[in-house]
């Protein structure tokens, strides 16, 4: 079937939050055109089937014409460029599946660094940044902060899932967005010190959108804290490599600080686009990987995690709902954590604990609103003790009041008596 179409395609608002084209200039008067379409659909500038549980699985092409001079940065890899007169035609090709809101280019006065990026598993992989001509200064320590970047992702994903096209950035008049192979930049060399170390905090989350959103893709918006949440663990796992464990834990302990919790991250099954992106499905989200990884072990939690990255029943054709990471975890803990998952993901309550002095040494600590036995750290006299706490109650030995999860594991209120 072919389809003709043409027209005017809407101006973005507020890129990238509310979408479209925009009609930039750089410093030097150069245009410099982008697209951001996530929250609106790509069906704003071309006919789609315009759902997540739904990606074209063999790829897309994209034949891209601008006048002489300017450069098009598209996804997957360039097939060839055409120039008759004063019109230049670029073929931009990706032969993976695709989200829809990805199927789209970058237009500027761009200049083009690179250098070849060995992936964990030894793949060799063009690693590329469009760059303006005015900040062609920057773009090596750019590709350096890449690289660490990759590093970090690859070790708690796997490895890269584009191995055949390209790791690739587009400077962009907007702040980014994570367009398969090719993430939009617009974060102006702002970088921040991580342990010592530069660090771009734009650059390392949607390079994370690799894997959660473009490998592993929600079946319905109303499940999008599988993409943003476990993107934004993403974020804390690179504090955790470059700072400690301590500075991870700080990290969360702040983010539990910021949920709201005004309503559920997972409001049933079919929720639309725009009312899907607010702070806890990102927050929330990623505190919620925080506690899963308390309960099960780092020798437990981190293998899982991988797999939802990596095994083809999760990635690329198939897409996934929240019912399908709690099975996965589930699997690997051994025990049902769907109490858990509901808790946390469905509903706004926190975790109850009811602590009651029962003699002059000793503490009843039991859970009010969740029905399965979980560990939880206590403060004693002796120090912090891991122990298994449910409904039923568990009791403590200390000389001195006990604190209950001290380094902050649950979003939780604790009730004493």
């Amino acid at each position: 079937m072919k389809i003709a179409y043409g027209g005017k395609p809407g101006i973005a608002e507020r890129a990238p939050w509310i979408g479209g084209f925009q009609w930039e200039k750089d410093a030097k008067g150069n245009p410099w055109i982008a697209i951001t379409c996530q929250g609106e659909g790509a069906k704003i500038y071309f006919p789609c089937k315009d759902h997540p549980s739904d990606e074209p699985n063999e790829g897309a092409d994209l034949m891209i014409t601008v006048p002489k001079g300017l450069v098009v940065a598209g996804p997957g890899l360039l097939q060839q460029v055409t120039t008759k007169k004063d019109k230049s035609t670029y073929h931009w090709k990706t032969n993976y599946t695709i989200s829809n809101y990805c199927i789209l280019f970058n237009v500027g006065k761009y200049k083009v660094v690179k250098r070849i990026y060995t992936t964990v598993d030894g793949h060799k992989v063009p690693i590329e940044y469009y760059v303006l001509e005015e900040n062609i200064d920057k773009a090596h320590h750019l590709l350096d902060l890449y690289e660490q970047t990759c590093r970090i992702q690859e070790k708690y994903f796997g490895e890269y899932p584009w191995v055949n096209e390209a790791i690739r950035a587009s400077e962009t008049p907007h702040l980014g967005m994570e367009h398969q192979t090719n993430i939009a930049y617009g974060n102006k060399y702002r970088y921040e010190k991580v342990g010592g170390k530069d660090f771009d905090w734009l650059l390392h989350h949607e390079f994370g959108h690799e894997w959660w959103a473009n490998k592993v893709t929600n079946r319905d918006w109303a499940h999008m804290w599988i993409q943003e949440g476990i993107c934004s663990f993403g974020d804390a796992m690179a504090t955790r490599e470059l700072a400690g464990e301590e500075a991870y834990l700080k990290r969360m302990q702040q983010t539990a600080r910021n949920t709201q919790n005004k309503i559920p991250v997972v409001r049933g099954e079919q929720v639309d686009s725009d009312s899907a992106y607010y702070g806890d499905i990102y927050g929330k989200g990623a505190f919620f990987m925080h506690t899963l990884r308390y309960i099960m072990g780092d020798e437990m939690f981190f293998p899982t995690l991988k797999k939802l990255a990596t095994d083809p029943q999760y990635t690329y054709d198939n897409t996934v709902v929240t019912a399908d990471v709690e099975k996965l975890f589930s699997g690997a803990y051994g025990k049902s954590l769907q109490p858990l998952f509901y808790l946390f993901l469905y509903t706004t309550d926190k975790l109850e604990v009811y602590v009651r002095q029962t003699k002059e040494n000793e503490y009843s600590l039991r859970l009010l609103n969740l029905d399965m036995p979980i560990p939880v750290d206590v403060q004693t006299d002796s120090g912090i003790q891991r122990i298994m706490v449910d409904k039923k109650g568990t009791t403590v030995v200390s000389k001195t009041w006990v604190q209950v999860d001290p380094k902050v594991y649950y979003l939780k209120k604790v009730t004493y008596e």
